[in-house]
């Protein structure tokens, strides 16, 4: 049940609890035996590199000081943080894509290593010296993990044009990324607001972004604030979908940070 108490806290106080629970699921994790390998191992480290995001974020959002000849300037890092951000986001829905939304372990199964293959495909784009026996054995690999997915149903499923940029691009998922999001947990108003105002930061006339932002440090800290609720929203449908994969992590957890979580949770639903 939504307690708005939760939803009104401190940034400041937000961004430490929300860390704390975070790291402290990591931690639980720590030594456990994995039962699938690399889908195993990918379960738990797309939630450190959400965590990586989530601290560098806490980190710019108070804002930063620039000396420059002899006079310091108070700036926000708006554009690095709205960048950070949609990282999260992405993270997160294909997190939950892969792991939440399937219906059973064999769907989780294509999903999962058509995720792998595609990062594969998109580093052999990338040609870097003293590496070639690597990336012969990486165009292997690709060709191996093909030969099998195109037995599975779900690759049978896909039209022609998609079998054929699954083979030579590697995409694996044939829906926008506002539509992820809103597969995990957000409104679809909230999925498609969230997705055009973030994406806005790494198009083209990001610059007109950054130098409006930067015109008037505290309209752009108040936007910078209105920022930081998807965030925290995405934070709280991470841990709450976290908890139920891995039982042993919702075992510690005590009353108030499930109610905390709840809260933004159901937020995201409601924007």
């Amino acid at each position: 049940m939504m307690t708005v108490d939760y939803l009104s806290l401190g940034e400041q106080i937000l961004f430490e609890w929300f860390e704390t629970l975070i790291t402290k699921s990591i931690a639980q994790l720590e030594g456990k035996r994995l039962a699938n390998g690399k889908l195993d191992y990918f379960k738990q480290e797309l939630l450190k590199q959400y965590c990586t995001h989530f601290v560098s974020i806490r980190t710019l959002a108070p804002g930063l000081k620039v000396a420059y000849k002899g006079r310091g300037d108070e700036i926000t890092a708006l554009a690095s943080v709205a960048v950070l951000t949609r990282a999260c986001l992405e993270n997160y829905s294909l997190f939950y894509y892969i792991y939440r939304d399937p219906n059973n372990f064999q769907e989780t199964y294509f999903r999962f290593w058509s995720w792998f293959r595609e990062g594969l495909v998109d580093r052999g784009r990338y040609k870097t010296s003293g590496h070639a026996e690597k990336r012969d054995k990486e165009r292997q690999e690709i060709d191996r993990l093909f030969a099998e997915l195109q037995e599975c149903r779900w690759y049978q499923s896909l039209t022609g044009k998609q079998k054929a940029r699954y083979q030579k691009d590697g995409l694996w998922y044939f829906c926008g990324k506002r539509k992820l999001l809103e597969k995990a947990g957000f409104s679809q108003a909230g999925s498609d607001n969230c997705y055009n105002y973030f994406s806005s930061y790494t198009h083209p006339t990001s610059a007109g972004h950054l130098q409006t932002s930067q015109a008037d440090y505290q309209a752009s800290k108040a936007n910078l604030n209105t920022m930081l609720r998807p965030l925290f929203i995405c934070s709280a449908l991470y841990l709450y979908n976290y908890w139920i994969l891995f039982e042993e992590i919702s075992n510690v957890l005590n009353e108030e940070d499930r109610v905390f979580v709840t809260s933004w949770r159901e937020l995201g639903s409601k924007l």
